[in-house]
């Protein structure tokens, strides 16, 4: 990841690392980015868990993170905070990374942002700056009832330090896969959402349970969800496209990566746990105040999230070879379509990150390029006449409102080895939207 501060602003901004199931946080800590500064860092995978590390200098809270770098832990989805999805370690292996501004200051002003400023390449102290993010002397630890604080934030002098967010773009955010082993590498940039929080100091204690905000439906406030639909607004489709290519004599791999970032916010309910995206502290009225409820509808999705870990969602699928050739299938689950044999089994989409090995058997075996523990086959043998090893997918999200799809986005990575890492190559395409009609 390749984080720039774009403005001349002092930025404090939260990382999250959440897994693929269901949205649930696995690593969280923030990144303080003086005007102009850039952060960088890794994510691995590191004897089963994810590890993120950096060698960059930027100041990190806690500092542990810059220091030594930081596993990510399974806390958020096992034990007390359970869900109805697996609880092994080998989840957090996939998801996706949210990134959010907290706070925005202009310059380095006194307290945190001045202590994060580099000065010849180092920043000034960077244990004075994690200090700034201890909850308040008049805030005890948190056990139950509402969040404390100013907004639920525990009121640590970070809050203080930083005003609210003012730049509706200031970050700009690339990122890149590498395999090391196949010498397969490819980059792209993150999804951007123009505008997120401004007029809002989201600035939380990074100690719990204030670190779990920001996210992404803070737009208006901590704690607070009721603008996440609009939030949704920004990134909705009825439908994504993109090619698929598998061809294994080739050494020709696609994946195909969709996400519902938003889909734990309605999907993830259980009102008395914290950790859900749907809960009682999360609500309309935001701040940190219980309510019955999250207060938000399951629409635009279609199902929970259930034992035994999915909240599947109605997909059709329209697969075109290179030629016009077309076939339909559509699926709420598993199923076999009504296409003439030989049949194809198609899966739906069940987490808030899906991998989808997208391609043709005749040609040989479909297995994904990013070797992922949840990538779903979709096998078109004998769909397309004449057979093809390629093509393209139109992936319409049927059982979603026409007026609104669903908060989608993503990508397709292809992988083309050769058994020559000096040979071998990577590419990475972000998915096309069909959007609502306005």
């Amino acid at each position: 990841m390749n984080i720039t501060n774009t403005t001349g602003n002092s930025l404090a901004v939260k990382v999250r690392v959440r897994e693929s199931y269901n949205s649930r946080d696995v690593l969280d800590f923030n990144v303080l980015l003086s005007p102009f500064d850039v952060w960088t860092a890794s994510l691995s995978n590191n004897a089963g868990r994810p590890f993120l590390q950096t060698t960059d200098r930027s100041c990190t809270v806690p500092i542990s993170v810059r220091n030594s770098g930081e596993f990510g832990n399974a806390l958020a989805y096992t034990g007390q905070f359970a869900d109805q999805g697996p609880q092994t370690n080998e989840r957090m292996l996939e998801g996706y990374v949210e990134l959010l501004v907290m706070g925005e200051i202009p310059g380095t002003p006194a307290g945190a942002p001045a202590f994060a400023k580099h000065v010849n390449g180092e920043p000034v102290d960077c244990v004075a700056a994690q200090n700034r993010f201890v909850r308040g002397v008049a805030i005890p630890a948190w056990v139950s009832g509402p969040i404390t604080g100013v907004a639920g934030s525990g009121d640590p002098l970070a809050r203080g330090d930083y005003g609210p967010i003012t730049s509706p773009s200031p970050l700009k955010v690339n990122i890149s896969y590498l395999n090391q082993a196949l010498g397969l590498s490819a980059g792209g940039t993150a999804t951007h959402i123009q505008g997120w929080g401004v007029g809002q100091n989201l600035v939380t204690a990074q100690q719990f349970p204030w670190f779990l905000e920001p996210a992404l439906a803070s737009h208006t406030g901590l704690w607070n969800n009721t603008a996440l639909p609009l939030v949704e607004s920004t990134i909705n489709a009825t439908a994504v496209i993109n090619e698929w290519s598998n061809f294994p004599a080739n050494g020709v791999q696609t994946d195909w990566v969709v996400t519902f970032p938003t889909k734990s916010f309605r999907a993830d309910i259980s009102n008395t746990n914290i950790q859900a995206g749907c809960n009682q502290w999360r609500n309309n009225t935001g701040g940190g105040v219980i309510a019955a409820n999250c207060q938000l509808p399951l629409t635009p999705f279609q199902n929970a999230f259930l034992a035994p870990g999915k909240s599947n969602i109605t997909v059709t699928y329209t697969l075109y070879d290179r030629e016009e050739a077309v076939a339909v299938v559509t699926t709420d689950g598993v199923t076999v379509s009504p296409a003439p044999p030989p049949e194809v089994v198609i899966s739906t989409l069940p987490y808030e990150t899906n991998v989808l090995v997208i391609g043709n058997s005749t040609y040989g075996a479909l297995t994904p390029a990013f070797s992922s523990a949840v990538a779903q086959v979709v096998d078109v043998k004998g769909q397309l006449k004449p057979e093809s090893p390629y093509g393209w997918v139109n992936l319409g999200f049927t059982g979603a409102p026409v007026s609104t799809g669903l908060p989608a986005t993503g990508f397709i990575f292809k992988a083309r080895t050769f058994g020559d890492r000096l040979k071998s190559y990577g590419q990475m395409m972000n998915h096309g939207y069909v959007r609502p009609a306005p």
